[in-house]
């Protein structure tokens, strides 16, 4: 054989290998590990309490998936890319109803992407400056203050009080105690809400605590020449743990877009099987735009 013969020969093996070698490292996916994405609620917003259970990943602004918590994604690609993660949420407690959670900061950065390597991402978000926080002047019902932003109405035989028996956060927590003579509770915020006039999203954020009694949540509507409208929206079946909900309002205030202003309320009546039972509120926050 030549020398130009054995010169094309290896150039041409030499070619075949990097071709294959190119097409393997093509289908070698980059990483991306996200443990989970802190959050920090600013002055009049309340409480740091946050239950992110997803996160919605984009890269170079083309939709990549959305992924529950803590995850290591996988990414068919490399290089410098533009990240954006969108923070989730369970809505209305549940787990089949994921949204983008529109009141909280989309977070963006720059990640270099190194296949069969992993990047973890430190992240942390804050609720958007444009959501206005409307149950109180300290955004927030936290039973720390002296006084207490939910009252029981008629029909109610017992009320929610202030309580240290079991505390999500601080000193205090909202307790309701039910037995056989306290058996019914409805009470409803102080607070007259008015309809948001941006009908883009409204939301109560409420961390709970219900071991063995079932309770509801609902909104008074007061609709024109004075009617009030009754609307039970959620149950909350028992969890014998601390949990946090986010109460999607949106569609139901749209529906009732007439109405003159409204009432958050919250139920709960002795399940016949208990000799009395608690039901534990923490944090209870309404969210607009």
């Amino acid at each position: 054989m030549t020398n130009k013969y054995i010169f094309v020969f290896f150039f041409l093996i030499t070619l075949l290998s990097s071709c294959k070698k190119s097409s393997i490292d093509k289908g070698v996916p980059s990483f991306i590990h996200i443990d989970k994405i802190n959050f920090n609620a600013g002055f009049g917003q309340g409480s740091d309490s946050a239950f992110i259970a997803d996160a919605w990943i984009y890269i170079d602004n083309k939709y990549i998936g959305t992924f529950e918590l803590p995850a290591t994604i996988p990414i068919l690609d490399a290089g410098l890319k533009n990240i954006t993660i969108k923070p989730g949420v369970i809505i209305n407690g549940i787990a089949a109803t994921r949204s983008i959670y529109p009141f909280m900061e989309k977070i963006d950065m720059a990640v270099n992407l190194i296949r069969d390597s992993i990047a973890n991402l430190n992240l942390s978000t804050k609720y958007l400056s444009e959501a206005k926080f409307v149950w109180n002047s300290v955004g927030q019902e936290d039973f720390e203050q002296a006084g207490i932003t939910i009252d029981s109405i008629s029909g109610s035989s017992t009320n929610i009080i202030k309580s240290k028996l079991d505390v999500y956060e601080g000193d205090y927590s909202g307790l309701i105690h039910l037995d056989s003579i306290h058996n019914k509770f409805i009470a409803q915020s102080i607070t007259v809400f008015d309809i948001p006039t941006n009908k883009n999203g409204t939301v109560m954020e409420i961390n709970y605590k219900n071991p063995d009694n079932v309770f509801s949540i609902g909104i008074f509507f007061n609709l024109p020449g004075g009617t009030v409208s009754k609307v039970e929206y959620l149950f909350l079946n028992p969890s014998n743990k601390w949990k946090k909900i986010y109460v999607n309002f949106t569609e139901l205030i749209n529906q009732y877009s007439n109405a003159v202003n409204f009432k958050i309320f919250f139920s709960a009546n002795l399940s016949a099987n208990l000799s009395q039972s608690n039901i534990f509120l923490d944090n209870v926050k309404l969210i607009h735009f």
